[in-house]
């Protein structure tokens, strides 16, 4: 019993106790030492059961640690005696966005933001998570919620960029990818994703310029140069092309699609030798139906048709007989028309498709 007047040192060195592991574990948590934080966490809880901070302390451990049903059991063990604790609202709903269980995360950060609604951190985590669920209009209202409270805010700029390039609005996507690069213009990513949402649009000299920046900063760019490939090819600048896409191949490995792509360029190009050894490159290894449509387009410019029917029939084996790949035959054929005679059977498809 404590007599009025005087201090229950025995009360108040277990506060200071809790007090000092609370603030322990926390600083363990920032430090990333997870596990280390859940030990002392559950030392303070033998000296305080019902302590919010503490429960929340082991939860966001757990979560860290993702052992998620037990950071969910530790923060509703909270929310039962405290409906509207902002620290285990918060992160519950970052329990279940870390499961991927966006939906279920919004409700809990929505009621986070009933008691704090210009909350930047987690509007922006509404707005993400409604975007990954793919609900276009209630993202978008966040987005711009975010930015009427903070107008340059680098993470809801491209929250916006990436849910209007995910959704194919390519000119808004640009304004706002333009935007996060006035605030850091050496982001190599968004970059080459400004780059390649320019030259889709046959924007080539904005492209180029967004490639070239990217080069300036990490010249063996293998995203970039192929982008710079890509505009020189638009341009049928095909000598430019090889030279960006030969950088590639000297510092990284290249892929079929590039491999095709060198190959097209040396047959535009009338050398049939080189662009062949990049068909057969590609499949030596395995089929593939762009090397084997060039190699088709290579055998009718070097009018050695008999090669090029045995090619179609191996592509007809491989890919079925739809419309769409008879109209990519007919395409190569067309360029052959009146240097040679089709077999019968194809002649009949091919006129077929023209009915």
């Amino acid at each position: 019993m404590t007599i009025p007047g005087q201090q229950d040192f025995s009360r108040t060195g277990k506060r200071q106790n809790l007090v000092a592991l609370s603030k322990q574990g926390h600083r363990l948590i920032k430090a990333g030492a997870y596990q280390e934080a859940f030990e002392v966490f559950t030392q303070a809880l033998a000296i305080e059961a019902d302590n919010p901070y503490i429960l929340t302390g082991i939860a966001d451990s757990l979560r860290a640690q993702k052992e998620y049903a037990g950071a969910e059991d530790y923060y509703r063990r909270v929310l039962d005696r405290d409906p509207n604790n902002l620290f285990a609202l918060r992160g519950l709903g970052d329990t279940f966005r870390d499961r991927g269980e966006h939906d279920r995360a919004i409700v809990f950060w929505q009621r986070y933001l009933r008691q704090r609604p210009q909350d930047i951190f987690v509007l922006t985590r509404v707005a993400d998570g409604a975007k990954m669920l793919g609900r276009f209009d209630e993202a978008e209202n966040g987005y711009r919620k975010i930015l009427s409270i903070r107008p340059d805010d680098r993470y809801c700029l491209m929250g916006l960029a990436d849910l209007y390039h995910k959704f194919g609005r390519e000119a808004q996507a640009i304004e706002f990818y333009e935007r996060v690069l006035e605030r850091d213009p050496q982001m190599v990513n968004i970059l080459t994703i400004l780059g390649n949402l320019y030259r889709r649009r046959r924007e080539l000299k904005s492209a180029q310029r967004c490639y070239e920046r990217v080069l300036q900063l990490d010249p063996h760019n293998a995203y970039a140069l192929y982008g710079m490939g890509e505009t020189c090819r638009w341009r049928c600048d095909y000598r430019g092309a090889i030279g960006h896409w030969e950088e590639i191949l000297r510092h990284h490995e290249g892929n079929t699609g590039l491999l095709s792509r060198m190959g097209d360029a040396h047959r535009n190009l009338g050398d049939g030798e080189t662009a062949e050894h990049f068909y057969r490159q590609i499949l030596d290894r395995d089929y593939d139906r762009y090397a084997l449509l060039g190699m088709a387009k290579l055998r009718c410019q070097q009018e050695r048709f008999a090669e090029m029917f045995v090619i179609f029939e191996e592509f007809l084996r491989r890919e079925g007989e739809s419309a769409r790949v008879w109209e990519e035959m007919r395409e190569i054929l067309l360029r052959c028309e009146g240097k040679c005679a089709l077999p019968p059977d194809m002649q009949r498809k091919l006129e077929a498709l023209d009915r």
